[in-house]
């Protein structure tokens, strides 16, 4: 069973779409079903300023990614490299057993998208200074 705020992130996601000339990109996919998930990030004196996304699989991951981009709107980029799953599932009023990948693509894809921005060898927490 759904919550009902999945269902209105599936009903109406938030953020859907490409981004022109986004400041990183991540990408992530669950070769268990093929679902993917995309994340352009604008990023503004290390916030998030703008998240879009575009994702190709089942409702729940759909869903997840619109109310992903929204927890990251806004964030510092290091917050997205702490967010979870648990995070994502609990945001969403929880997920059955078998669409818990949902919230585990939409993480990485975010996290892909911070570190690309931030470079793979930044530690967490490092200033832009």
């Amino acid at each position: 069973m759904y919550s009902p705020l999945l269902l209105d992130h599936f009903r109406h996601p938030r953020n859907v779409g490409m981004m022109r000339n986004p400041d990183a990109v991540g990408e992530q996919e669950y070769d268990g079903c093929g679902d993917l998930a995309r994340f352009y990030l604008r990023v503004v004196d290390g916030r998030v300023r703008e998240v879009r996304f575009q994702t190709y699989g089942c409702g729940a991951t759909i869903a997840a990614s619109s109310l992903g981009s929204e927890l990251a709107s806004g964030q510092p980029l290091e917050a997205l490299l702490t967010l979870t799953p648990q995070d994502v599932e609990d945001a969403l009023g929880g997920l059955p057993d078998d669409r818990k990948h949902s919230a585990e693509i939409v993480v990485l894809a975010l996290q892909h998208a911070a570190r690309s921005y931030l470079g793979p060898t930044r530690p967490v927490g490092a200033s832009n200074v």
